[in-house]
Formats: structure tokens, C-alpha cells, sequence
């Protein structure tokens, strides 16, 4: 396989010094790698036609190709080089070539001016090739360092160097291609995100395909928004995108475990568990600060201790952020990007998949979700029976069936009629959302205790917050019921 990442010009610079490079074999002869120049222009027209399609036009060497800009509907991995669709000695040739109806008139954007050199690594699991490539992306006002790295092998000797470089140079899967950093160079703008929200699943792919494309989809979900979610005074939503991302791809992990359940997807989940527990203390303090608070806050406006108890608050949020700030930084989150990739584009573990779960595996992608489906229904309505009667732990049970359910409908939705899915989406989405104030009051319950509770130097603001929430706990339970039994009038989608 072939995986892309990227470094800082200064961690490239270092590369061939690594162990990891110096015990093995020279790739030329005298020990030195091998060196050439290389020089890329990415061309489009004024009004960027090529782009907005997800595409550009590049041009090395008097070749001319296209090359994948966005994903698109396409099955693309992170990490994997962009397809490239075309070579011919000129623009108008390539055009004739492809069937394709180039914008005109088309004029260079961006270059790229550096150079490449070829190393070679020795693993346990065979040789691996690494190109390294550094210089600058250039652009008729501003230019900027780059360096890229793409490493060539069998998958699990990809997955080993990958790792390394990871720990030793800080080497990570880059947000975008090259092409699309350069084009963030001449519109001053950063690149868009690849990918966001939720997957659109291929209906014809199998069930093991489509696992890899929804950890594809996903992973660029996350390392979009994580370290957008890290930076300092980010906003609240970024977190918030970067939680429902992670919380989406562990329950795709739960749903196809049946199918493709074996050590690499352990692990995988693994990453994503400890990057859940490094968003989940920050979205919790950016829910309390941006919704409970000033809600508070609109009925004593002038209370000291309230605001005393909030500046508390206000200090805890910012050490939540610097926890979650180290964690997006260390290699671990860099590892994680990484195993995540090569678990979107790599086969080789499929072959590690226990031969109990090839029946799951061979099923009728639709019938396979359907099932999926069914089953989570079931342990909904079950833990929705005397709904009249549960008390608050029960119901927060409940929400915890809604949201499994709801992350399974979103993933599995597009094998199915569109108008169905949305309605029972949208219905689940509102009884989810009005058990989540109950689940607000157990968080501010949790949170007040952090900064002393009933008996700390805040007891009288806590009190006041444990009040206000359970009064807004009260009023809904009558909304909960409505959207309940509005939810079990309809059927099942996938029926």
C-alpha cells in the first residue's frame, strides 16, 4: 500500500539521521539516497471551475494531469495519494484524451519547487520505500515550507514505519493533498475539509467495504475537526463535530463488529476511546458556560457568589481545553490518525478477521443493516416500556438506546428511501434531544461536585445550579412521553 503524511521542513530535514533509515540498505550505490529536483504547476481557471468540481489540473516535467482535489463520492482514504485521472504532453491533449471539457481559459495558481529523495526502511514485515519530499509551495503572493513523506510497502510494514515516524518526527496524515495546501497558499483561505458529517454509505459495496469507507469518512471527520477543537479560544462547535465524530465511528466499529471484530479494529477503537475521554470533560464545561450559565445568569444577574462560582467554573473549562490541547498534540493522537487511515486502505488485516464472522462478513450489505437495525429497535422500545413510570436513571438508559440508535440509523440511512430515514431520524433526533436535558442536569449535577458541591466554598451558587436544572428536568417530562409515542407510530424504515 501507499501512505501519505506530512512533517515540518525541519523534522524532514532530519529524516535520514533516524535508525529507522540507518540500518538499512542504501537505495544507491556509495550510501547516499537519491536526489532530484522536482517542480509541479497546478493550473485552473480564473474563477477556480476545476476546483469547485473537487479537481485540478498539474503539469511536471511537460505532462499534464488531473488529480483529485475532494473526495467526492469516491472511495479515497486518507493518507492515500489522489487519484489521478489522465496523462498526455498537453492541456488540450488530456482533454481529448479523457472526453473531458476543460474550463478556459486556464492559467497557473500554484507551484511547488523542491526535492525528492528516495530512502529505504527493513521492517519484520518486508522493505519499505519512503519518499521524501520538501520545499515550497509557491503562489503569486505568498509561499510557504513544505514537506511530505510517502511511504511504500506491504500494509503492515507501512503501518510499522508510519508508526514510528510518528513518535520520532512527529509525522501525521496531512488534512488535504499537496495540490489542495498549494491552492490554500494562493487564496490565503486553508483547505476545505474533505469530508464532514455523516458517511454516504455505497449501497453496492460489501460489508467489509463499506466498513473501510465509513472509517475512512469518519477519520477525516476527526482530524478535521480535532485540532481545530484543540487550537486556543476555539469555538464550542468544534469540539462538539469532533465528539459526534468519534462517538459516530466507535458505533460503526459496534455495528460491524459482528463482521470484521479482530485486533486491528480493537485497537482502533482503543485510540478513539481515549481521544472520547480527552473532548468529553471540554464539551461538557462548553455546554455548562455557553448554555446553563447564562441561563442562570438571565435570572440573578447580579448574584457575587453565582459569578464567583462561574470564574471557578471559567478556570476548570480552560484545563479541560489544555488537557484535550495535549492530548491532540501527542503522538498518541498522531498514532491514532494513522492506524485509522490504514485501517480505511489497508486489506492486509482483513486476512486476521476471525473465520467465524466470514458468514456475517459474505451477507447482503442491506440485509446486514437491516438486521443491525432491528436489533438496536428492539433494545430501544425495551428500555422504553412503562416509560411513565422510569425514574431519572432509566431514562438516561433510555437516551443512551436513542443515541446508539440514531448514530446506527445516520450510518445505515443511505441504503435505504431517503423520505423514511429522515423522518425517523428526525423524530428520534427530537425525543433524543429531550431526554438530553435530563442528561444536562446529571452533567451539572457531576460538575458542581468538581468544584466542591453541597459542602465546598461554592455550595450556595452549586445549590442554586442543582435547583435550576432539576426544575428544567420537571417541565420536560411531559414533552419526553409526546415524542416517545410519536416515535412508535412510525415504521421502521428498512422494513
Amino acid at each position: 500500500m501507499q501512505l501519505e503524511l506530512c512533517l515540518s521542513p525541519e523534522a524532514a530535514a532530519s529524516l535520514p539521521r533516524l535508525p529507522l533509515l540507518a540500518r538499512s540498505a542504501p537505495t544507491r550505490a556509495g550510501g547516499r539516497a537519491r536526489s532530484t529536483r522536482r517542480r509541479i504547476v497546478w493550473h485552473d481557471s480564473p474563477d477556480r471551475a476545476l476546483a469547485e468540481t473537487g479537481w485540478i489540473l498539474a503539469e511536471e516535467r511537460g505532462r499534464w494531469r488531473l488529480e483529485r482535489l475532494q473526495p467526492g463520492a469516491a472511495d479515497w482514504p486518507p493518507g492515500a495519494p489522489p487519484p489521478v485521472w489522465g496523462d498526455a504532453p498537453s492541456a488540450d491533449a488530456l482533454q481529448t484524451q479523457e472526453g473531458r471539457s476543460l474550463p478556459a481559459p486556464l492559467a497557473p495558481v500554484a507551484a511547488f519547487e523542491g526535492q525528492v529523495s528516495e530512502h529505504g526502511s527493513t521492517t519484520d514485515h518486508g522493505p519499505v520505500v519512503l519518499h521524501r519530499l520538501r520545499g515550497v509551495l509557491r503562489a503569486v503572493t505568498a509561499e510557504r515550507p513544505v514537506a511530505r513523506l510517502l511511504l511504500s510497502g506491504p500494509d503492515l510494514a507501512v503501518l510499522v514505519v508510519a508508526r514510528t515516524l510518528a513518535e520520532a518526527v512527529g509525522a501525521q496524515i496531512p488534512e488535504a493533498t499537496l495540490a489542495a495546501e498549494a491552492l490554500g497558499v494562493a487564496t490565503g483561505s486553508p483547505p476545505p475539509a474533505r469530508r464532514l458529517g455523516a458517511p454516504d454509505l455505497p449501497a453496492e459495496a460489501s460489508v467489509a467495504a463499506a466498513f473501510s469507507h465509513v472509517v475512512g469518512h469518519l477519520t477525516d471527520v476527526i482530524l478535521y475537526h480535532a485540532p481545530r477543537a484543540a487550537a486556543p479560544d476555539c469555538p464550542p462547535e468544534a469540539v462538539h463535530q469532533a465528539r459526534v465524530a468519534v462517538r459516530r465511528l466507535r458505533s460503526a466499529i459496534a455495528i460491524f463488529r459482528p463482521a470484521i471484530g479482530c485486533d486491528a479494529v480493537t485497537a482502533a477503537d482503543t485510540h478513539l476511546r481515549q481521544l472520547a475521554a480527552a473532548l468529553g470533560p471540554a464539551r461538557d464545561w462548553d455546554v455548562f458556560m455557553t448554555e446553563t450559565a447564562p441561563a442562570i445568569t438571565a435570572v440573578l444577574p447580579g448574584d457575587e457568589r453565582l459569578q464567583r462560582l462561574l470564574a471557578a467554573a471559567a478556570r476548570r473549562r480552560s484545563a479541560a481545553h489544555a488537557t484535550l490541547t495535549t492530548h491532540v498534540e501527542s503522538p498518541g493522537f498522531r498514532r491514532c490518525g494513522i492506524d485509522l487511515a490504514w485501517l480505511a486502505g489497508a486489506r492486509d488485516w482483513h486476512d486476521t478477521i476471525p473465520e467465524e464472522r466470514a458468514a456475517e462478513r459474505h451477507r447482503e450489505l442491506g440485509a446486514f443493516a437491516a438486521q443491525v437495525l432491528q436489533r438496536r429497535l428492539k433494545k430501544l422500545r425495551a428500555a422504553g416500556e412503562q416509560i411513565e413510570d422510569l425514574e431519572v436513571p432509566a431514562l438516561h438508559g433510555l437516551r443512551l438506546r436513542a443515541k446508539r440508535m440514531r448514530y446506527a440509523a445516520e450510518i445505515l440511512a443511505p441504503l435505504f428511501p431517503a423520505k423514511p430515514t429522515r423522518r425517523f431520524i428526525g423524530r428520534l433526533a427530537v425525543l433524543q434531544a429531550r431526554l438530553g436535558v435530563l442528561n444536562d442536569g446529571a452533567v451539572a449535577a457531576h460538575l458542581m461536585a468538581e468544584l466542591g458541591g453541597a459542602t465546598g466554598r461554592h455550595a450556595y451558587a452549586a445549590g442554586v445550579v442543582t435547583g435550576f436544572v432539576t426544575a428544567r428536568q420537571a417541565s420536560i417530562r411531559p414533552r419526553i412521553l409526546r415524542g416517545w409515542e410519536k416515535f412508535l407510530r412510525q415504521a421502521p424504515f428498512w422494513t
